[in-house]
């Protein structure tokens, strides 16, 4: 089995205070034709870029059936930007739910095919960083930067920076009946997964979590299509323009929505959304140049072959070809415990002073430590006076994948990497065609600029593979410190016969586990 090592940090939150002796959020009404009001975004911030890791390896030529995927329930295909498609065949289905702007129906779509999962920090990074997409909204999306947030569903997107993101992968945003009709099956089911109610384990919803989520987290919720998060997480941008009464004078077979608006229409539900509101026929609305913590966006996509594929690709772990997850697949850890420990005593003057002890199982692990510039000594024991700080003690663990190595569809396996003849198509901005091997390589040469993972998995470098998360191997130790004022008896861990003095006011003394009159200082 494949091993490899990533650096993980075990941070030690050690708080030095010297002391002297001694929500939920009410929710509001608001009319359906608009989104509810969010929560405050998560406030959690990793000041870390992501970056699309690259590789200069060259593979070998294999063929592939140029057939394409078949349009039927249940197939997917590996889409260019690390996307599974799930295909969604032509036919009627029922839509509305009864509501003032939803009233039943029927509908008849043609096929097409439409992203699994929301589009990801990670994936809209790799818009940005090709000179397309603008960047979100920072004060929406405070985990974009987050590399163990990559996953989490891109927000602080408006309507026209989700269809520029389509647009560069030849998509487009999906329009109400299509989104409707993934979500909800042919024949109308109120919620993804079916009728029945919603449950924490089904979705991302009503403070559950609180927070966004990996797209990848609620395999039980899928929809008749095999899309997740067609309910919870985020509110997501659809084509159509808004109009309450547009389902009473719609064509009945592919209708694209009104004409003109002024405000376009988003689906599904966000993390802090009730039952209620995520039921899949729900409608909302909201201007197209708004922004919000808890909408994002998926893509439709007409023909998935329409790009050749990468002449090369980063081998993933714990995924199949097809992006599902393998049974067992489970990323291991095998990280040293680190422990810190603390002992107070009284110094000079009955001033409070403390101990750390710094240890690791097994012992001989290398560990590196930083502590506050009150402390002296280690690298074991350190001596620390008021007002105290952080410590920081990091270590290598062995992180070995489960299972075997995948590559999408096409592409086999060669040493490190996957490879592929490919076929004809067109290739994304940065790349150019590749016309002996039909596959698109970087301008420069390689194709390491978009060696992009499977969505649900993250890059791990070294070696240079994907990985299911979590993977990431950091463990935290919080220990929070009190001193006494050292005027008073106390034990600090004597037997009792030590800790029991008699005298002129005595105080103890842990250090020497004696007891001394206040007119002394201790030893």
């Amino acid at each position: 089995m494949k091993r490899f090592r990533l650096i993980v940090s075990a941070v030690t939150l050690l708080t030095l205070v010297q002391a002297a002796c001694g929500g939920g959020i009410p929710t509001t009404e608001v009319p359906l034709t608009e989104i509810p009001a969010t929560l405050p975004p998560p406030t959690k911030v990793i000041p870390t870029e992501i970056v699309i890791p690259t590789d200069a390896s060259t593979p070998t030529a294999t063929t592939i059936d140029l057939a394409g995927p078949p349009m039927v329930v249940g197939s997917k295909f590996t889409y260019i930007d690390g996307s599974i498609l799930v295909a969604v065949p032509g036919g009627e289905f029922t839509m509305g739910y009864g509501g003032f702007d939803n009233p039943e129906h029927k509908v008849t779509l043609s096929d097409f095919w439409i992203y699994r999962n929301e589009v990801t920090n990670r994936q809209y990074a790799a818009c940005v960083a090709a000179g397309i997409c603008s960047s979100p909204s920072l004060e929406d999306n405070k985990i974009y930067s987050d590399p163990y947030r990559a996953n989490d569903p891109v927000v602080g997107i408006s309507w026209d920076q989700a269809q520029a993101y389509c647009s560069w992968v030849n998509g487009r945003l999906p329009t109400e009946a299509e989104w409707e009709k993934t979500a909800r099956g042919p024949d109308g089911n109120i919620f993804p997964w079916g009728n029945g109610g919603p449950a924490c384990d089904l979705l991302n919803y009503d403070y559950c979590l609180g927070e966004t989520s990996n797209v990848v987290k609620y395999p039980d919720g899928m929809s008749y299509y095999e899309a997740l998060n067609m309910a919870g997480n985020v509110f997501e941008w659809v084509g159509d323009w808004y109009k309450a009464n547009y389902y009473g004078e719609a064509p009945i077979e592919d209708p694209l929505g009104p004409e003109i608006g002024d405000r376009r229409s988003v689906r599904s539900s966000g993390f802090q959304s009730g039952a209620d509101d995520s039921i899949a026929a729900r409608r909302y609305s909201t201007k197209p140049v708004d922004h919000r913590p808890d909408l994002g966006f998926r893509c439709v996509v007409e023909d998935p072959t329409y790009f050749a594929p990468f002449c090369s690709s980063v081998v993933a772990y714990g995924l199949d070809a097809n992006g599902d997850p393998i049974s067992g697949s489970e990323v291991g850890e095998n990280c040293p415990n680190i422990s810190v420990t603390f002992g107070p005593y009284c110094g000079p003057n009955y001033s409070p002073i403390t101990t750390l002890t710094i240890g690791a199982n097994p012992p001989d692990t290398p560990l590196t430590t930083t502590v506050p510039a009150s402390c002296s000594g280690g690298p074991e024991l350190y001596t620390c006076v008021p007002p105290g700080g952080s410590v920081n003690v990091s270590a290598d663990c062995e992180v070995p994948p489960v299972g075997d190595p995948s590559c999408p569809p096409g592409m086999t396996l060669e040493g490190e990497k996957c490879a592929g003849t490919g076929y004809s198509g067109q290739c994304l901005p940065g790349t150019t065609y590749d016309t002996v091997n039909q596959c698109c390589t970087s301008i420069g040469g390689t194709d390491a600029t978009y060696d992009i993972c499977p969505v649900g998995t993250y890059y791990a470098d070294p070696p240079g593979v994907c990985v299911p998360y979590p993977a990431s191997g950091f463990t935290t130790h919080s220990s929070s410190v009190k001193f006494d004022s050292c005027n008073r008896p106390g034990n600090y861990g004597c037997t009792l016969s030590q800790g029991s003095c008699t005298g002129n006011t005595p105080i103890f003394c842990a250090s020497l586990c004696s007891c001394i009159s206040r007119t002394q200082n201790c030893p």
